[in-house]
């Protein structure tokens, strides 16, 4: 029997709560919030320095002014250097917040088995692609 529950309704306090507990694991490190994880992570992908405002903007569906804003915060705090490669500080800060999350993710699908987290990308995957082809066919 299918769920009274809109849809909207627990995909929007999920996501609040998600982003939430991300702020809150990151606030041990000097990665000032998630704008920055993200494009800490982009950069941080050797092969992908060429292409990590592209990975960020669309990872963040922000405009170039707002990745270059965060590109600042991120060389303000010491985390990228003036050539955008994550510094030593940055890649420890990185290692660390990764750490913390992975942590934190076992914690979320704790008693959840792998089928039903196979479940749960594929449904959120093909959520997200069809919100990003709405967005795109109102572009």
């Amino acid at each position: 029997m299918p769920s009274a529950r809109p849809l909207p309704t627990v995909i929007g306090p999920t996501e609040n709560a998600l982003r939430e507990l991300l702020a809150r694991t990151l606030s041990p490190t000097s990665i000032p919030g998630y704008p920055a994880w993200v494009a800490l992570n982009a950069i941080s992908v050797v092969d992908a320095r060429s292409t990590w405002r592209r990975r960020a903007s669309d990872g963040l569906r922000a405009d170039s002014e707002e990745i270059e804003q965060v590109l600042a915060g991120l060389q303000a705090a010491g985390l990228v250097d003036q050539e955008e490669r994550p510094t030593a500080a940055g890649a420890a800060e990185l290692s660390a917040a990764r750490t913390a999350v992975v942590a934190t993710t076992l914690r979320l699908v704790e008693g959840i088995d792998d089928a039903e987290q196979e479940t749960t990308r594929h449904v959120l995957d093909t959520i997200r692609s069809r919100a990003e082809g709405l967005l795109a066919a109102h572009d």
